[in-house]
């Protein structure tokens, strides 16, 4: 029998957070999306794991169908990557999410891997998808472009050229040609109304943030990699090293690459990916059930 998914919005003090929720029972997962892109494009992975255990999805400031109603939530720039786990916490706390696991896409590998550590009485395993460790920085240039004339011309230009930026990264994103049907999957927050000015505000809080240093910090639960062995986004040697510093640190860490996959290996590989996804919570569960 399908889960029954709910979509619904929670309001956290100046954020209005899409969120999407399926099943019960059972070990909770959040899922965070990557850059560009929305729980909407999660969907299919929600449905399928719904029957096992709740499921959770939500759109951060910045992407999909999250309304930001002030300039700041709680001290904070609400697009900023400083304010995404608070955020995180936030959320599960509001939906009386007690203990998880997380899985994290892309730029919402390094999330996760974040919310983890921030919450580690609560966060029981870890999934990382295609992580991407790095982001930009480039305060100066922030604070530049945040005068109304350099912004205004900024925005036209980030208008006109992100379409087909976005064109050229949905082609990079398949290690084959996208399955029939699922090709709006790699770029799904960009076809709802003001994707442009979300991407600005985004773009503009993210360089303004000092860059991100590798996690040298070794995992201290249960985590899972999936890696496309195909990936043109993100660099699969740079997490293979980590994994192998970790690994050697004595963190309890497994790497699945999809041989057929790209930066989707959740989209191109959807029957394994799910199977991979399942059969590792179980595992997490089985060790978890004498000391519950």
């Amino acid at each position: 029998m399908e889960a029954r998914l709910t979509p619904k919005t929670v309001a956290l003090d100046g954020l209005l957070l899409f969120v999407l929720e399926a099943g019960e029972n059972r070990l909770p997962l959040l899922i965070l999306h990557g850059f560009a892109s929305s729980a909407l494009a999660w969907t299919e992975v929600i449905r399928a794991l719904a029957p096992q255990r709740r499921v959770l999805a939500y759109d951060r400031p910045g992407f999909g169908l999250t309304a930001v109603t002030s300039d700041t939530w709680h001290g904070l720039d609400p697009y900023a990557p400083a304010a995404q786990v608070p955020i995180a916490r936030a959320l599960v706390q509001h939906l009386g999410v007690g203990r998880f696991a997380v899985l994290g896409h892309s730029m919402g590998g390094r999330l996760a891997y974040e919310l983890a550590r921030a919450l580690p009485d609560q966060v029981v395993a870890a999934i990382l998808v295609t992580p991407a460790w790095e982001r930009p920085s480039a305060p100066r240039l922030a604070r530049f472009a945040r005068q109304p004339l350099v912004g205004a011309l900024v925005r036209s230009v980030l208008r006109t050229s992100s379409p087909l930026a976005l064109q050229f990264a949905q082609r990079r994103v398949w290690a084959s040609p996208p399955p029939k049907g699922r090709e709006e999957l790699a770029s799904v927050a960009v076809s709802l109304a003001g994707w442009d000015e979300r991407l600005w505000r985004v773009t503009l809080a993210t360089l303004a943030e000092s860059s991100a240093r590798r996690p040298e910090q070794a995992p201290t639960i249960p985590t899972l990699v999936v890696l496309g062995e195909h990936d043109r986004i993100v660099s699969n040697e740079r997490t293979l090293q980590l994994v192998a510093d970790w690994q050697a640190a004595g963190a309890i860490v497994r790497v699945e690459r999809c041989a057929r996959s790209g930066h989707l290996p959740h989209v191109e590989e959807f029957a394994r990916f799910v199977q991979l996804v399942e059969e590792f919570l179980e595992e997490v569960e089985h060790a978890e059930t004498p000391a519950r």
